[in-house]
């Protein structure tokens, strides 16, 4: 059998654009405030079922955790990280069939907290290093992983929980805070030129023009710093790309039995921006999950899940990262390029043109 030049050359096309597809890796990245659902001193351990509903659901490959403790003080972060590492493998299905730690998933929890709670990462990926560093009063830490995700040069992750409060101290406290994150994001930057990054965290204030503030966003500090805490997180290169629910609100605060209480946007999952020389992150959704905002629920959740899991609706990105390949004579490039679909398809339509020409 005689194939013809059209059908081999179309062929060859198709191949090309799988294999282009295959260099882009994609992956599956949630934060989220758990409302001390998963701790060892006395969580919330009700809202555990909701958690683990809401968590398989979305399946993410990393995940940013805060308020991982309970209503006890007397914090232990080895405690901690033996209660989430119980929680993972009695309810997390999508990891598949007893899951083992360091093997089918990788945790780590912040060894800094204000007593009671803190954050954590959990990675279907290795965890090449984890550590915390402080971010100022109440003992805040941020949470710093990076994660071996094939296909990249790695990915860095971090977590914060910012202060909360409308008073005038708990604003000095949350832009320090801001101030201390974007500084440690920074130098992390400078020493991982090549790696993408993202930060996730309940940052308990919104400087959405449509929102109100807990402080006035613009407003001098009695020590004379200017308060606007997430544009200053937002200033080591980060993007913010507003998820929305399933009725195109951005609001994560607060769930409750009435869709008036969530009035805040606390919740944020940033992504680096565009930078030659560092994989490039691009957004394919971004979601903010709520069931008491949806025209449609899945299949199987009932409207109340959200607000029995948490207090804080978790936000959701799926991303493709490019990774940036470096030429010998020391420019470089993001694989998949722009240009190769171009040319590919621009190929395809020729060979189109001829056969219908041909014809």
């Amino acid at each position: 059998m005689r194939i013809s030049p059209f059908l081999r050359a179309s062929q060859l096309v198709m191949l090309s654009l799988l294999l282009i597809a295959g260099w882009a890796t994609e992956l599956r990245v949630m934060s989220w405030n758990i409302g001390r659902a998963i701790g060892a001193n006395n969580p919330n351990d009700a809202q555990q079922p909701y958690v683990a509903k809401i968590w398989n659901y979305f399946r993410p490959d990393v995940i940013l955790l805060h308020e991982v403790g309970g209503n006890t003080s007397g914090w232990n972060a080895l405690n901690q990280e033996s209660a989430l590492d119980n929680f993972i493998r009695a309810n997390l299905t999508y990891l598949g069939a007893n899951p083992q730690r360091n093997v089918n998933y990788y945790l780590y929890v912040n060894r800094l907290s204000d007593g009671w709670i803190s954050s954590a990462i959990v990675s279907r990926y290795p965890l090449v290093s984890a550590t915390d560093v402080s971010i100022g009063s109440p003992n805040r830490g941020l949470t710093i992983g990076f994660v071996d995700v094939p296909g990249t040069n790695g990915v860095g992750f971090f977590g914060a929980h910012f202060k909360a409060g409308g008073y005038t101290t708990d604003a000095e406290k949350r832009q320090t805070n801001a101030e201390q994150a974007r500084a440690h994001v920074n130098r992390w930057r400078y020493q991982n030129r090549r790696s993408a990054y993202l930060f996730g965290g309940d940052l308990n204030e919104n400087e959405d023009p449509d929102l109100n503030s807990l402080y006035d966003i613009g407003a001098l500090l009695p020590d004379g710093r200017v308060y606007n805490p997430i544009s200053t997180v937002q200033s080591a290169r980060l993007r913010d790309h507003v998820p929305t629910d399933g009725m195109g609100g951005k609001r994560t605060y607060k769930i409750s039995s009435r869709n008036s209480d969530l009035d805040q946007r606390f919740d944020y999952l940033f992504t680096s921006a565009d930078e030659p020389g560092r994989d490039r992150i691009r957004v394919l959704e971004a979601r903010i999950f709520n069931t008491r905002r949806m025209s449609e629920l899945p299949d199987g959740f009932e409207i109340t899940d959200s607000q029995n899991a948490s207090d804080h609706a978790p936000v959701f990105l799926r991303i493709q990262i490019d990774r940036w390949h470096t030429r010998p004579d020391g420019s470089g490039y993001w694989v998949p390029e722009p240009s190769s679909w171009l040319i590919l398809l621009g190929l395809s339509g020729a060979l189109l043109l001829k056969r219908r020409r041909s014809d």
